[in-house]
C-alpha cells in the first residue's frame, strides 16, 4: 500500500480535518483532508474486479472494508494530527453496485459490479411492453422516468438489474438479504452500526420516488413493477444527513473519539465534481479515472432518454448534476498496458514499471494529431452516455504497417476525447446552454497532452485542476465540512485552484473533425457486427 504524508509536524488545533474514503472502480484511496482543501497525507490501493461467464463481474466487499481500515490507520498515524480535530469520517464510492448485508450489516456475497450485465435480461423484461420504444414499453418507461428520473438499463449494470439478478439467479440470498446498498452506505454501516442510505445513493436501484430534491420515501408503484418488496432496503436519512458516530471497536482500531461523526454517502463521481471546485450551475468536468464521465450542477430536474443523460439529487438542496457516465475510461489505458504491453504470460517481457503511466504518455506525444488515421473505439464494455449499446466493443481501425505503439496510445487518448465530444453534444442540450470551458479532472487530467488533445478535438479551452488526483477525497471532505458547518458552497469554489489553461489549436481542427465524424461512423456501421458477435439469444 503506498502511503504519502506531509510529514511528522503536528497540524495547529484550530484547523478541521475530515478522513475521506474513496472507494473508486480500481482501488481504494484514504485521505486526511485539511479545511483548506489540502491534503495532509493520503494512502491506496487495488481493488481486483472477478470477471465471471455470462457478464458476470464482483467485488468482495470484505476486502473494501480491510484495505478502507488499513489506509486510515496509516494515514492517520503519518499525518499526526490529534484526534480531536479530525471531526467527521466521509465516503465515497463506485455506484451502480448491489451489496446485500444482513441485519448486521454484514454482507452476503460478493457486491455485483456496474459492469455485470447478467441482470440486463430481467431488466428487459419488467419494462418491455406495448406500444415499444427502444425495447421499453411506453406507459412503462413513462412511469419510471416521471418518478425516478431515469429508467432501468436495458444492459442491467444498474442496482435494479443485480437485485433482480439476484432474487432470480441467487433466491437464497435474496431470502436472507435484511438490505440492499450501494458500497458508500456499506461503508458507513459498517463504521457506524447504522444501516441507512439517502435520496441520491439510491438511485441506481431505480425505486425511489426522486419528483422533489430530498425525497424520503420509496415508491410503492415502482416496486411493484420491479416484483420487489420494500423493507430489502434501508432507512434514507437527508441527503446531507449525519448517519452517526463511529463504533466504539471502530474508534478504538483507528484511535478516534468515539464522538466522531459520520456523514452520508456520496458516489464518486459528484465527489469529484465539488473537489474539482465546480460547486456553481453549468461548471462542467470531464473526469477521466478508471471510468469517463462529463458532469455539472443544475438547479432542475431533467432527462434525455435517448442519450441516457439524467440530473441527480445533488447533496445541496434543490439542486441536481448531471449523469454522463460513459463507461470505461482509464480502464482502457490499463487494459492496453496490462494486455498488449505488458501481459503476464508467454509474451512477457518484464514487470510493469512503476512509471508506465508516464511511459504511456510520452509514446503518445511521439504520434501526430490523428494517430496515422488509427481511430480507437473505447467500449470494452458496451456503451453508456451518450447511447446504449450493450453489445458494442472496443478496438482500434485502421492500423497498418506503418502503425506503431506511439499511433495506439495516442489513439486511445483520442478515441475517449472523440467520446466526450460526442456527449458534450446532448449535454448542451439538456443544460439548455454552450459550455464555454470545461475543468479537466481525475488521474487522466494530470497529463497535459491529454489536455490539450481535449482543447482540440471539442474546441474549448480545457482547464486542468490543480492536484486532479485527490479531486474525489477533497471533494468528499469539502462536502462533510459543509455538511457540518465548517465552510460553504463558495469556499468549496475559492479553495479549488486551475493549474494551466489548455485552448485549442485550431490548425488540429480539420485532421479532427474528419476522424470523429468516422468515429461517428464506426459505431453506426458497426452495432448489427457487435450484436452478431457479442449478443445472446434470451427469453423475456
Amino acid at each position: 500500500m503506498d502511503t504519502n504524508a506531509a510529514g511528522k509536524k503536528s497540524v495547529p488545533s484550530p484547523t478541521k480535518h475530515v478522513l475521506a474514503i474513496d472507494l473508486g472502480s480500481g482501488g481504494h484511496k484514504v485521505a486526511l483532508v485539511a479545511d483548506n482543501g489540502d491534503v495532509v497525507a493520503s494512502t491506496e490501493g487495488n481493488i481486483e474486479t472477478r470477471l465471471l461467464p455470462h457478464g458476470g463481474a464482483e467485488q468482495d466487499p470484505e476486502k473494501w472494508w480491510n484495505g478502507a481500515m488499513q489506509g486510515a490507520e496509516d494515514v492517520i498515524q503519518k499525518a499526526n494530527v490529534a484526534p480531536e480535530d479530525i471531526v467527521a469520517i466521509g465516503c465515497d464510492s463506485q455506484w451502480s453496485l448491489a451489496v446485500p448485508v444482513d441485519k448486521h450489516g454484514d454482507h452476503l456475497m460478493n457486491a455485483v459490479h456496474w459492469l455485470d450485465t447478467r441482470g440486463g435480461k430481467y431488466n428487459r423484461r419488467i419494462v418491455s411492453g406495448f406500444p415499444s420504444i427502444k425495447g421499453y414499453g411506453l406507459f412503462k418507461l413513462l412511469k419510471w422516468v416521471k418518478l425516478t428520473g431515469m429508467a432501468p438499463t436495458l444492459s442491467g449494470i444498474d442496482s435494479l438489474g443485480h437485485v433482480l439478478f439476484i432474487k432470480n439467479e441467487r433466491p437464497d440470498i435474496y431470502s436472507k438479504t435484511f438490505k440492499f446498498l450501494e458500497p458508500m452506505d456499506y461503508l458507513t454501516t459498517r463504521l457506524t452500526g447504522r444501516i441507512t442510505a439517502t435520496q441520491k445513493t439510491m438511485v441506481p436501484f431505480g425505486v425511489v420516488d426522486n419528483r422533489k430534491w430530498g425525497s424520503m420515501q420509496y415508491s410503492d408503484t415502482l416496486l411493484a413493477m420491479a416484483g420487489l418488496d420494500k423493507e430489502k432496503f434501508p432507512e434514507l436519512l437527508e441527503n446531507d444527513g449525519v448517519v452517526g458516530t463511529l463504533k466504539p471497536s471502530v474508534a478504538k482500531k483507528l484511535g478516534l473519539l468515539p464522538s466522531t461523526k459520520v456523514v452520508a454517502g456520496i458516489s464518486d463521481s459528484n465527489a469529484s465534481l465539488i473537489g474539482s471546485g465546480a460547486v456553481r450551475d453549468f461548471e462542467t468536468i470531464i473526469y477521466i479515472g478508471t471510468s469517463l464521465y462529463m458532469t455539472c450542477h443544475l438547479p432542475f430536474k431533467k432527462t434525455d432518454l435517448a442519450h441516457v443523460m439524467t440530473t441527480l439529487p445533488a447533496p445541496f438542496k434543490d439542486r441536481y448534476y448531471l449523469l454522463g457516465e460513459q463507461g470505461a475510461g482509464g480502464r482502457c489505458v490499463e487494459f492496453f498496458l496490462k494486455q498488449f504491453i505488458y501481459p503476464d504470460d508467454a509474451f512477457k517481457t518484464g514487470t510493469k514499471p512503476g512509471d508506465a503511466y508516464q511511459r504511456f504518455n510520452a509514446m503518445a506525444g511521439m504520434a501526430p494529431a490523428g494517430s496515422n488515421g488509427v481511430i480507437f473505439l473505447p467500449w470494452l464494455n458496451g456503451s453508456i452516455v451518450p447511447d446504449e449499446q450493450p453489445h458494442v466493443r472496443a478496438g482500434f481501425m485502421n492500423i497498418s504497417l506503418q502503425t506503431t505503439r506511439a499511433h495506439l496510445s495516442r489513439a486511445i487518448m483520442e478515441g475517449l476525447a472523440f467520446n466526450n465530444r460526442w456527449t458534450r453534444e446532448p449535454a448542451e442540450k439538456l443544460m439548455g446552454q454552450k459550455m464555454e470551458n470545461i475543468r479537466f479532472s481525475g488521474g487522466g487530467a494530470l497529463s497535459d497532452l491529454w489536455a490539450q488533445i481535449h482543447a482540440d478535438v471539442l474546441g474549448l479551452p480545457i482547464h486542468q485542476v490543480e492536484d486532479p488526483v485527490n479531486a474525489t477525497v477533497r471533494g468528499t471532505a469539502l462536502l462533510v465540512l459543509r455538511a457540518l458547518g465548517y465552510c460553504s458552497l463558495e469556499d468549496i469554489s475559492g479553495l479549488v485552484k486551475i493549474k494551466k489553461v489548455f485552448e485549442p489549436d485550431w490548425s488540429k481542427k480539420e485532421i479532427y473533425d474528419k476522424m470523429y465524424a468516422q468515429y461517428r461512423k464506426l459505431f453506426k456501421k458497426n452495432k448489427p457486427v457487435f450484436k452478431a458477435l457479442n449478443g445472446r439469444s434470451e427469453n423475456i
